[in-house]
Parts: structure tokens; sequence; C-alpha cells
């Protein structure tokens, strides 16, 4: 590279304008070896005339050693002279060649051959300085010397130029530094709009606004849970208790109809019908809290639990006490008597007129009053074995209440223990999940923030870069 560009500013040019810089990269100028002559690199492909133009420039320049062609690449070759055919735009293997060829070269100077053959060399060179400008950017507005071998045309000009490209030129370093000054204000506007857009954006707002979710979600979770866990044991107590009251008083009223209406042998069997009424019973009670619970540890932790150590019993009822026949039972006897004498007497009064029957009316009057006795006492002892067996029923429904009651508050106590371990163990695991991901957005947040604050140095360093140039060259 020349003096024109400082190593300092091509390298934020390559950052910040690459392809200003293309134009601006130049090898150091030939230097002439111990004999005076400079060394000139001449590409071309095969049949573009290259050998007869370096005979024909060598030719012109006889007598002097200021010039000294090669055909093989030489790191002494500080301008390269590029032949083209002027039968054809040049093509791939040509733009290879040069960009190849070219590259240790201070100046490429272009020449066309073959002028004389081709009268539309014109339009072919105009078309190579497109394709030039096209993928070779450097080369943009490049001259292109139409030279004619044989008749001698243009080579003078030719020799010309190249022994102008082996000087330093001021008019060509003024040039250079204009396009170098041209491409740091390029630059800068570009950085000083990157460094703006640095400062206006925050791309950090997305992550800190997640961190403080975390952090107030954090703790806030198990609280959340905990007092709908509360509300909801609440609301489950009473409704199962009222449950068990419902179930229980039904049971009560159709025991109640149906010992209205036995008869002995139905009361007899009537306390096993209370067992399986009871086990029906504890089933429904048992269904509607699993049903229940399930809704509330769902409701708590998004899953119903599953209580896989509950084994369902059915309440214990001892059968009814054999009624105690005392006093009462006794004086219905004397008073079963009693009347069945008077009924007897009653009956055979109208026969007591007939003297041949007045004796034959006392068995009958007895027998009577024996039956109405034996009849009255069954009755009252029936109506007594109902009174008892339905006291029997109530204390039993009381205690299976009891018994029901403490069995589903039981299930709740435990429903809440289970459903507020598995939300404290859940609460760590969310604890742990948010201290990791908080440790991982305090990493990005630090690493954006270093990031950024490094590009925004980065862009203050290249400015004073292209500021420092900028006054050297105003100097």
């Amino acid at each position: 590279m020349n003096d024109t560009v400082p190593p300092e500013l091509a390298a934020v040019l390559r950052r910040w304008n690459p392809g200003a810089l293309a134009g601006l990269e130049r090898p150091a100028p030939p230097e002439p070896d111990p004999g005076g002559a400079v060394t000139v690199l001449v590409l071309g492909v095969p049949g573009s005339g290259r050998g007869d133009l370096i005979a024909a420039l060598a030719e012109a320049g006889a007598g002097s050693r200021e010039l000294r062609f090669a055909e093989a690449p030489d790191p002494a070759a500080g301008v390269a002279l590029m032949v083209l055919d002027a039968a054809a735009p040049l093509g791939r293997e040509e733009l290879e060649l040069l960009r190849d060829g070219a590259e240790s070269a201070h100046t490429v100077i272009f020449a066309l051959t073959g002028v004389d053959a081709h009268h539309d060399w014109a339009a072919v060179a105009r078309r190579n300085t497109e394709l030039l400008t096209e993928y070779l950017p450097r080369f943009a507005g490049a001259v292109i010397h139409p030279v004619s071998v044989p008749g001698g045309r243009g080579i003078e000009e030719l020799r010309a130029a190249i022994l102008e490209a082996t000087t330093a030129v001021p008019e060509r370093q003024a040039r250079l530094r204009m396009r170098a000054t041209g491409a740091a204000e390029q630059a800068g506007a570009l950085i000083r709009a990157s460094a703006e857009s640095l400062r206006a954006t925050d791309d950090t707002a997305a992550l800190r606004a997640e961190r403080s979710a975390l952090v107030a979600d954090r703790d806030g979770w198990r609280g959340d849970r905990a007092a709908v866990l509360r509300r909801l044991t609440a609301l489950a107590r009473v409704e199962l208790v009222h449950e068990v009251s419902d179930q229980v008083r039904a049971e009560s009223a159709a025991a109640r109809e149906a010992i209205d209406r036995a008869d002995r042998t139905a009361l007899a069997a009537y306390p096993q019908h209370l067992r399986d009424a009871v086990a029906a019973l504890t089933a429904r009670v048992d269904a509607a809290a699993d049903a229940r619970l399930a809704e509330v540890s769902a409701q708590v932790l998004g899953a119903a639990l599953t209580d896989e150590n509950r084994t369902p019993t059915v309440p214990a009822i001892e059968p009814p006490a054999p009624r105690h026949r005392g006093l009462e039972d006794r004086m219905m006897i004397v008073f079963g008597a009693s009347a069945g004498l008077g009924l007897g007497r009653m009956v055979m009064a109208p026969l007591s007129t007939v003297p041949a029957l007045d004796l034959a009316s006392i068995p009958v009057t007895l027998l009577l009053g024996g039956g109405a006795a034996w009849w009255l006492t069954r009755a009252r002892g029936h109506l007594a074995d109902r009174a008892h067996l339905r006291q029997w029923v109530v204390e039993t429904l009381s205690a299976v209440r009891s018994v029901l009651e403490q069995r589903v508050l039981g299930r709740l106590v435990d429903t809440e223990a289970r459903c507020a371990e598995a939300v404290l163990a859940r609460h760590r695991e969310r604890t742990r999940e948010s201290e990791d991901r908080l440790a991982a957005l305090d990493r990005q947040l630090r690493e954006r923030a270093g990031s950024r604050a490094g590009k925004l140095a980065s862009c203050d360093r290249d400015l004073a870069v292209l500021e420092a140039y900028a006054s050297v060259t105003v100097r």
C-alpha cells in the first residue's frame, strides 16, 4: 500500500467501507533494479498478441534500459500490462488472470491489440471497460490504450503511459488522497449512524422484563397456590360435611318409612337391610369425596392426586339389643284381659236372659277375654318393637354420620397436606429453574452490555482514526 492510505485508515475502511478501499489499495511504487530498469509484468491469454507487443515496446525503447518486461510473475514488477484482444471482449480467463497477476502491481495498464484488423475495436473497448467496472471495481474507469503492432500505432503512447506509471506522479497521489478522504467521510457517516443506533436501541429491554417477571413470580407463585389451597379446602370441608348430612338424613327418612310399614318378619330382617344401605351410603360418600378432593388437587397443582393408600371400609353396625319387657307389658296384659272380659260380657249379655244358657256363657266370656288380651298385648308389643328398632336406627345412623364425617375430614386434611407438600416441592423446583434462568439472563445482560460498550468504544476509536487522518490531510 502506498503512503496515501495509512494502515490505520485502511483497517477502518476495511471494516466500514470495503468497496471504496478496493480502489485505494495499491502495492508500493516499483523500484528500479541496480541497472536502472523497472520491471513490467506483461499479462495476456494466448493469442492476444502479448509477445509481439513486448517486442514492439522493446524496439521502441532500444538503447535504453528503463523498462524490463517479464511474462512470468516477478516480485520486482511494480507495473502490470494487461494485453487484451480486439477480436472480442474479455472473458472469464482474462478476469482471473488479471485478478491473480495484477495483485502485486502498483499500477495496471491496459492495451488493446489488433485494432488494425478489427474495425469494431472501439465497441470492444467500451464493453471491456463495463466488464472491468462490474467484476473488478478497482479498475473502474481504466484507460484502455488501442495499439497496432504491425503499423506501430499507439506504441509510443503506451510506452509513455508505462513510464509515467513507474514514477511517483503528484497528480495521481492527489487524486488518491481525495478518494481516500471521500472514503473516510463515508465511513465516518456510517460509524456515527451505527453509534447513534446503538445508543438509541436497547436490545436488553425484553431480557430485563423477563428478569423482573421471574423475580416477581419466584415467591408469588407459592403464596398464590397456598391461598387457593386454603380456599378450596374450606369449601370442600363444608360441601363434604353437607353431603354426609344429606346422605344420612335421606337414609334416616327411608328407614322410618320402612319400619312404619314393616311386619314382624320385616322387622327381624331390617338390621341386615340397614347394613347394606349403610354400605351403599358409604360408597356414595366416598365417591363424592374422591371427586371433590381430586378437583381441589387439580385446581391447586394442575393434576389430580391419587389416594393410593385409601382402603374403603364400611362403618361397623352393632345389632340391636333385645327389647326389655317390663312393667308396661305386664300392665298391657292386664288391660287386655280386662278389655277382653268386658267385650265377652257384652257379646254374651243377650244369652244371660235364658237361664239354661247362663252357665254356658261363662266359658265363652273367658275365651273372648283371653283372645282380646292376647291380640292387644301382641299389637302393643309390635308397636314397641318398631319404636325400639326406630330408636336403634337413629342411634346407628348418628354413629355412621360421625364416622363418615371423620373419614371425609381426615381425607381432606390428608389431601391438603399432600397438596402443600407438592406445592413446596414444585416451588423448590421452580426456584431452582428461576435461579438458573436468572443467572442466564444476568449473563446475557452482561454480555450484551459489554458487547454494546465494546461496539461503541470501537466506533469511537475508528472515528478518532478518521478525525486524525482528516486533520493530517488538512495540514
